[in-house]
């Protein structure tokens, strides 16, 4: 199946189901009042359909095969992920542990489908090291980093580390570099806090661009 045909059927796939999604999603613990129900809407769904077949296009477009249960799963759900988190600045647990769960899964089939398993020991040893030292900026920023995002970094680390250690490593600095440019774009408006989520996600399509381009 062609990469954009799959892109396009993974992307209408998560915005039809963007709207049962976010019903199964409970207010988080810090904002009771929070109902992710209430981001419902056609431009949500017009958005997600959008940004997972744009990111979807390209990262299938850059891996082989091989790699799209991996790719797949987190262009379509990460995308969903990135713009209720661009709302609300929260990472509802159930849709994280849902992408995580079919993006460790797409790393099993792949590693099968090549019989090679040190793929699998580098998304497990990516991912645990990432979240051990996103959760020691979490415990030394004071709260400037959510704990949503020390989950979203391993996953990503289960992600990329699968596909190589190269890209590994571009995810997390690209999606460091956007952050940062965008924490400035936000003080100089005024503001002060802004969700790290989308920048991290970001980063993943970003490292596999970055990848193809250098030798």
């Amino acid at each position: 199946m062609p990469a954009p045909v799959l892109a396009a059927l993974v992307a209408l796939c998560c915005a039809l189901s963007s709207g049962w999604l976010l019903r199964q999603l409970p207010a988080p613990e810090e904002e009771p009042e929070l109902r992710f129900t209430e981001l419902d809407s056609t431009r949500l769904r017009v958005a997600v359909f959008a940004l997972s077949f744009g990111l979807g296009w390209l990262a299938l477009g850059l891996t082989t095969p091989v790699l799209w249960p991996i790719w797949a799963p987190l262009s379509g759900l990460g995308s969903l992920l990135a713009l209720i988190d661009a709302r609300t600045t929260f990472l509802p647990l159930r849709l994280h542990y849902l992408t995580l769960g079919l993006v460790t899964g797409g790393a099993v089939l792949s590693a099968w489908w090549r019989w090679d398993w040190t793929p699998l020991a580098w998304a497990a040893g990516v991912g645990l090291g990432a979240t051990a030292l996103y959760w020691l900026v979490w415990r030394l920023s004071g709260g400037q980093l959510g704990f949503g995002d020390v989950r979203l970094a391993g996953l990503l680390g289960v992600a990329t580390g699968a596909t190589s250690p190269q890209v590994a490593f571009w995810c997390f600095l690209a999606g460091s570099v956007v952050g940062a440019v965008w924490a400035i774009a936000v003080r100089l408006r005024g503001r002060q806090a802004f969700p790290y989520g989308p920048s991290m996600l970001l980063g993943a399509p970003l490292a596999l661009v970055i990848a193809a381009l250098t030798p």
